[in-house]
């Protein structure tokens, strides 16, 4: 972000860690964001897509955490909006059945699987490679058969993702794909 723009939405001092994105690159869907800010009397920041890869966050841009509020708002619609119906697809075509599902901003997990079969996703996978998230949420599929990480658990895993040990050490870097801005500390 040049600052010209940082002084305009009063961050001329905001350290380099706390920059506003200018572009958002969510490779899980292979999208890209270019982001517009724009101030206006609202007490808040709600972001929106203007078409053709535009996302306008809208409201009390000067405010950072605001901003980042607005954005982690738009986030989680935009993998619930996604990953739900992906979601879906993986567990019908592997014949399985889940509860319910909820997109969340967890700070230390992925996603998880509770007794009753609901399946918590992070929105932050929308920051990760296509395959990784898919091999997650199969993770969480097989959860719904084996609630522990036992020899049947791995073995129905290797079933639906034959590379499950490369992928697994990918999820556990995962997180240094989530730009700052996004990870919420």
């Amino acid at each position: 972000m040049n600052s010209t723009f940082r002084h305009l939405l009063g961050l001329k001092s905001t350290p380099v860690s706390q920059l506003l994105p200018e572009e958002i690159h969510l490779p899980a869907l292979g999208e890209r964001w270019t982001l517009k800010y724009l101030q206006t009397a609202s007490g808040w920041v709600q972001a929106r897509s203007n078409g053709g890869g535009v996302l306008v966050a809208s409201g009390k841009v000067g405010d950072y955490q605001e901003v980042l509020r607005g954005l982690r708002r738009w986030l989680v619609r935009r993998a619930r909006f996604s990953f739900l119906p992906w979601l879906d697809e993986l567990s019908q075509c592997a014949g399985f059945s889940f509860g319910s599902t909820a997109i969340r901003g967890q700070r230390t997990r992925w996603a998880s699987c509770s007794s009753r079969g609901t399946i918590s996703l992070n929105f932050r996978l929308l920051f990760l490679d296509p395959d990784v998230v898919r091999y997650v949420f199969n993770h969480e599929l097989c959860h719904t058969v084996h609630l522990n990480h036992s020899k049947d658990f791995w073995r129905l895993l290797a079933s639906l993702e034959p590379g499950y040990r490369e992928l697994n050490l990918r999820v556990k870097r995962g997180m240094e794909e989530v730009p700052e801005w996004a990870k919420g500390h």
